[in-house]
Parts: structure tokens; C-alpha cells; sequence
């Protein structure tokens, strides 16, 4: 069984935020922190020296507001950008992606790139909103759910994926469970 579409260079990035989530502290968390460290510093440390935490409370908003800015136009340069540096090398920005399922393991089939793993190395299998990851040992295959044409495709995919899966495995799984149990 295989699923086949065509993955964008960099697509996964997003898919890879939530595997950092379940190994420790996601992307989001991390912001989350560093936000509440520069408020709770900003305004305490501004207080402090101006006298004045009115002062230092609008400080720390505006530093709010540049922050977002900020973030706003790295995300807007960042595709063409990468683009751009792939153009430059040679290399495409889209690639034929297929993840084959075999008795033996996975086959991750990308271009000119081939990855296998066998069962016994795949370690977890959930869904994020765009994507299906397989964790494998310390890597991730990402797998996009548009990809399927139906649900029932999609649940026949993941269906098998865990019939081959070590017991220990499936008990990571709880997303793909609920997806073979139709309750997603």
C-alpha cells in the first residue's frame, strides 16, 4: 500500500514543531516562555530604573507589537527566499513524495532520495492538522494527509501502518487509533 502527492521544500517544518512538542518543549512553548520572560523583565526592570510602570508597562507593549512585526515579515520573505536558494543549487521546490508501506517497514520514496525503516524502529505514528508523522528512532517521515482522496483512504492507509507496528508503537498511537475507530 502507498500514498503518492507532491511535498513542498520545507513543508514539513511544521509537522517537525510538533515532534519537538513530544519529545520536550514546542516551538510554541518556547515562544511562550521567552513572551512571558521579556514582559515580566521588560516591565519589572523598566519600573525599576524609570520609576515610572506606566512607562515601563508601554515599553513593553510596543516591544510586543515589534515582535509581532517582526515575526510577520521573516514569515512573508521566508518562502521566496527558500526558493530563491534552491533555484540557485539546482534544486526543486516541489518533489514526488511516496510513503510505501511493505511487510519489512516503511519506504520513504522522495525524488532521488530512498529511506527505509523497519517496524521495530518505528516508534510512534500521529496526525497534526496537515500531516500523518511516523516517528523513527530520533527521525521523522511526514507523511500529508492531502494525499488521500477520502477518508477512507486515508483510514485504510493508517489501518495497515499499524497492523505492522510493534505493540508498543500502537500504544503511542492514540491519533491513528481514533482515525481507524472513526472517531476523527
Amino acid at each position: 500500500m502507498e500514498a503518492t502527492g507532491v511535498l513542498l521544500a520545507g513543508e514539513s517544518t511544521a509537522a517537525l514543531g510538533y515532534v519537538k512538542g513530544r519529545r520536550g518543549l514546542s516551538p510554541r512553548q518556547s515562544m511562550v516562555i521567552v513572551l512571558v520572560c521579556m514582559l515580566t523583565i521588560g516591565i519589572g526592570v523598566g519600573g525599576w530604573i524609570t520609576g515610572d510602570w506606566v512607562a515601563a508597562v508601554l515599553s513593553a507593549e510596543f516591544a510586543f507589537v515589534g515582535l509581532g512585526g517582526g515575526l510577520f515579515v521573516i514569515h512573508r520573505l521566508s518562502a521566496p527566499a527558500m526558493r530563491k536558494a534552491l533555484a540557485r543549487r539546482g534544486q526543486a521546490y516541489e518533489h514526488l513524495l511516496t510513503l510505501r508501506i511493505t511487510p519489512e517497514g516503511l519506504v520513504y520514496d522522495l525524488a532521488d532520495l530512498v529511506m527505509t525503516a523497519n517496524w521495530a524502529c518505528v516508534t510512534d505514528l500521529f496526525a497534526t492538522r496537515k500531516h500523518w508523522v511516523f516517528l523513527v528512532q530520533s527521525s521523522a517521515m511526514i507523511l500529508p494527509r492531502r494525499f488521500f482522496a477520502t477518508p477512507e483512504a486515508e483510514r485504510d492507509f493508517i489501518a495497515e501502518a499499524l497492523s505492522h507496528m510493534t505493540d508498543a508503537a500502537r500504544a503511542r498511537s492514540p491519533d491513528a487509533a481514533k482515525v481507524i475507530g472513526g472517531q476523527r
